[in-house]
């Protein structure tokens, strides 16, 4: 049965608490825990973050959401990253755009439905009454009950719609094929699909009016990557401690605990403003909320990447064994492989030509 969600905080600690169940080195390996954990993730009520007052859903604010996302990153940066894209898609369901269909959505996020995204592609993917074609970095969908599907209507050279299929929907392969440096465990692998019927279809231009639709998802990636290196700290930090350190081994802790604090303080603020443009502040504008969650992102991504390197410093040798998936190192590997989504020095170009002429960016899925 799932919870009615009132705590998003204690729901997202219940759901890490089962990825942390096995003490490292012993017992269930971590892919079974990233499964139990996913199980208590559909139960949890953390599923129905974005479902909106006026249909039963808690209709959470984005920092929360964010907030619950790095709670489940410092259990796994994978179990982090698998609901990212739930969180993102669900939104596409309340725009407006399929009135008669929004409760029923609701009602399947308030009982645990999870989405998982089907958008990379290397040969278009065309949504006409089928899907036909292959779908690479599905993120998530060997744990979901229903695949967001996005791809070009017939005859269109970019993508322009979505649709919302089930993921065990014959014709539907999803291959786990999945095999990275990090962020092993996210089944961010292939799904092909051979005439899957198209139910309802959803248009982008609907999707990115809402406010702040990509600097939302923006957001909790840079949530997941502030959790994983507050995991790598604390991890580090426990093999460290000592009732009497050295002046060098004190400074190094603290200068990469305010290094955290700093990646922590960027996307606490940046969720405060996309807040207010959630709660339809008059005074907030979507570009420049835009640009701080970009700001945002670029910054955390070079802390917490760098912080889960310097750790190394903190343990000494003793930290670099190899006990497989459990080790120290899997924390930079989560990192350095989830903050490669997107290259940084785009998301800098875009700050800084704002800067310089004062012009708003254009706004998109990744902005």
């Amino acid at each position: 049965m799932t919870a009615v969600l009132t705590d998003p905080l204690a729901a997202a600690g219940e759901v890490a608490a089962v990825a942390r169940s096995v003490a490292r080195g012993g017992g269930a390996p971590r892919a079974t825990r990233i499964r139990d954990a996913v199980a208590a993730l559909r139960t949890s009520g953390l599923l129905a973050a974005t479902v909106p007052a006026r249909l039963g859903g808690p209709e959470l604010p984005p920092s929360s959401i964010a907030a619950a996302v790095g709670l489940l990153a410092q259990a796994d940066g994978s179990l982090a990253q698998i609901p990212q894209s739930h969180f993102t898609f669900s939104r596409w369901l309340f725009d407006g755009e399929h009135p008669d269909a929004e409760q029923v959505w609701a009602d399947r996020l308030l009982t645990g439905t999870l989405i998982a995204n089907a958008q990379a592609e290397r040969e278009p993917v065309i949504v006409d009454r089928t899907v036909n074609g292959t779908k690479i970095f599905c993120t998530g969908s060997p744990f979901a009950d229903v695949l967001a599907v996005t791809g070009r209507c017939p005859g269109e050279s970019a993508q322009t719609v979505a649709t919302f299929v089930a993921s065990d929907a014959p014709g539907t392969d999803i291959v786990g094929d999945w095999d990275a440096l990090g962020q092993r465990f996210t089944g961010s692998g292939t799904v092909r699909f051979h005439d899957v019927p198209v139910g309802r279809v959803y248009s982008f231009d609907r999707a990115l009016a809402l406010p702040g639709y990509g600097a939302f998802a923006q957001l909790l990636h840079a949530a997941v990557d502030v959790g994983i290196a507050t995991a790598a700290l604390d991890a580090a930090l426990s093999l460290a401690a000592t009732a009497a350190p050295d002046p060098l081994t004190a400074h190094l802790a603290g200068e990469l605990t305010a290094q955290r604090f700093a990646a922590q303080a960027v996307v606490e603020k940046a969720g405060r403003a996309l807040d207010a443009l959630w709660a339809g502040d008059p005074t907030t504008r979507p570009a420049e909320v835009a640009l701080q969650v970009a700001a945002a992102k670029v910054t955390t991504g070079a802390l917490t990447v760098d912080l889960a390197s310097r750790v190394y410093e903190l343990t000494g040798p003793r930290a670099t064994a190899d006990p497989g998936d459990e080790g120290l190192d899997r924390h930079w590997r989560d990192l350095r492989t989830h903050t490669l989504h997107e290259r940084r020095r785009e998301k800098l170009a875009v700050l800084g030509r704002a800067a310089l002429t004062g012009e708003d960016p254009v706004t998109g899925p990744q902005l």
